[in-house]
Formats: C-alpha cells, structure tokens, sequence
C-alpha cells in the first residue's frame, strides 16, 4: 500500500456544473432512470479522467490523475461510504473521496478493467494482460496483502484454449463476487464466463459461439458471441454482458441459455463498436457502453438517453465504463 503524501493529484468539484464537449443526442426525461452517471472518459489518452455528468452531459465533478500515476482509467465505482473506486492501468487501485482526497491507495501496474470493494472490506480485482500461469484475479485486504488469487490452469490448460496468447492467455476483462461467495470471471480470449470456487476451481461455466480472428479460437456454444465483458448476475437469476459479432448487450437464463433480452443498435453494428459494459437499473433500463457513446436503452429497445464523445482522435475505445448514481446516491453498476 502506498502513503497517501507520494500521491499527487487533479480533482475538479464545481458547482454549478460546467458545460463538457460531450453531445446527448437523445433524451426522454420521463423514462430514463433519475440521477447521474459517473464515467471512465478515455477520449484523449494523454489526459484520462473520471467525470460525473448530468443528462444534459455537463460535467458535475473531475478526476485527472496527474504526477507519477499514469496510465489508462479503465474502472470506476461508487463505494457505499461516497468515495470513487478508480483503476489505472500501469499504476494501480486508488480510493478517492468528493474533495480529491486519496484515502486508500494499491500500486499494482497489472490492475486492470475492473475492481470492486467487498462486504469485507478487501478489494477484488483482475489483472488482464497475464501470461498463462499467472494469476489473473486477485483479492486484496485493506494493506495489500493477497488473501485469494485464481490463474486457471486447472481448467483451461485444454483445448481449444491451451495455446492462446493475444494481449496475455486468458485476457480476463470483468470480475465480481457472487452472493454464494464465488467470484465470477469473464476470459475475454476464451469467449467465455466461468463461476470459480474458493478452491480455484470452476464450478460452472458459459462458453459463447464464435471463432475469433484474432486468437483464432473456436468456441461452441447455444449463443453466438464473442470477446465477453463485464457479465453480471441479474437479481432475477439471468446474466447481462456485452457481446461481440454480433455487436450487442445480451441477457440469457443460466440453465436454459435462452435468451431473454438482446439489443443491437439502430444504427447498425458499428454504433456498438468495442461494446464494454450493461448494466440494469431499477426501472428496467439498461447502461450500456460502447466506443464513443453512453446509452440507455428501455426494455422495448428505445434509447431513451445517448451521450457521445468529445469528437476527433484516433482512439475509439473512449468510453470504458459507466454507472449510473441514482438520486438516493446509490450506485448502479460498477
């Protein structure tokens, strides 16, 4: 764990809100969720940051890492106390509060998509970019000390899975930890989800149907897709993720694998270029990201609020995560 005076850092709080350069395209003030989104913004890689807008997309609070910590901010969450959960890859886990104010620091430059703090106070977290044999999950208690950790060999050293490597073996992009006390992995490379013990062992899995130009993997499976992220488990007992190829969001039943729910964009495919994260709220709806845009979409498909990007640059993974903060403060998704 870090001392909290090497830590430097930019943090924009303003009241009234700031106008951004992000443009909403489409909003339907009686049917989207009330509140505010908070966003991992990605459009310039040279100054990435943590913003928390309104529906009319302008800015209500910043976060720009500056000083020793760079890198990519791949992860942020509301914890239940108020302060932000934020991931840089190549740096590590950083604790902030509303005035900018680091409390909890973990340097691991592995960190990567996704951390969330537990019920007992540890920290979950994958790191993506992993050699076969290394972990790709790891907990961590308040001072950093790894209490669980999970690599795979157990399972995946098989066919067709045994001989990946594209930005590392499994390239694990989404973890959570269940209501049963099994963690839930989401292996990018393998097209797959897999429910994993304590014991490190697979207790379940779902593998989607696609054969992926990039690894070169083949995968069968009820549900055509591929390249998984972020899947969670629904209150109703169904899984919500992105999917690629087809480019869309995604909500199956467990046993069955039938699907419930699908959305691909109006626009066509591309409009879901490099889709990320979904994540269902109270009313209904559903957060999703991809690329350039924020979505949400109603349970009939309409988009009932769409935010774009800062237009301009190469980069068109902008947008990595969103959740939306509900006018109780509390968090949906992360």
């Amino acid at each position: 764990m870090i001392r909290l005076t090497t830590i430097a850092l930019i943090i924009l709080h303003t009241w009234p809100a700031l106008a951004g350069d992000y443009r909403v395209t489409h909003l339907e003030r009686s049917k989207v969720f009330d509140g505010t989104t908070l966003l991992a913004d990605m459009s310039d890689p040279r100054q990435a940051k943590v913003v928390e807008v309104d529906f009319n997309g302008n800015i209500l609070w910043k976060f720009r890492p500056a000083g020793h910590i760079r890198g990519a901010i791949l992860d942020a969450a509301k914890l239940e106390n108020g302060n932000i959960l934020i991931t840089i890859r190549h740096s590590g886990i950083y604790e902030v509060n509303p005035n900018g104010k680091v409390v909890w620091a973990h340097r691991d430059p592995g960190a990567s998509h996704d951390a969330d703090r537990l019920a007992n106070g540890n920290t979950l977290y994958n790191l993506g970019w992993r050699k076969k044999g290394e972990d790709v999950v790891r907990e961590i208690d308040p001072s950093g000390k790894v209490v669980w950790s999970w690599q795979g060999l157990h399972d995946y050293d098989r066919e067709p899975f045994a001989d990946i490597d594209s930005e590392g073996w499994m390239h694990v992009n989404g973890v959570s930890r269940l209501k049963n006390g099994n963690t839930l992995v989401s292996m990018r490379n393998f097209n797959t989800v897999a429910e994993v013990g304590l014991d490190g062992r697979v207790v379940r899995e779902w593998t989607f149907r696609g054969k992926d130009k990039r690894t070169g993997v083949q995968t069968h499976g009820k549900i055509r897709g591929e390249r998984n992220h972020e899947p969670e488990i629904l209150d109703n007992g169904n899984m919500l993720l992105a999917l690629r190829r087809p480019n869309r969001f995604v909500e199956f039943n467990l046993e069955t694998r039938e699907i419930v729910w699908s959305w691909t964009h109006p626009g066509g495919g591309r409009e879901l270029r490099t889709n990320r994260e979904a994540n269902r709220l109270p009313n209904g709806n559903t957060l999703g990201t991809a690329g350039n845009k924020i979505i949400e979409i109603g349970p009939d498909g309409t988009i009932v609020w769409q935010m774009l990007a800062p237009a301009g640059g190469k980069n068109h993974r902008k947008f990595h995560k969103a959740i939306r903060i509900g006018a109780d403060g509390k968090a949906y998704g992360g």
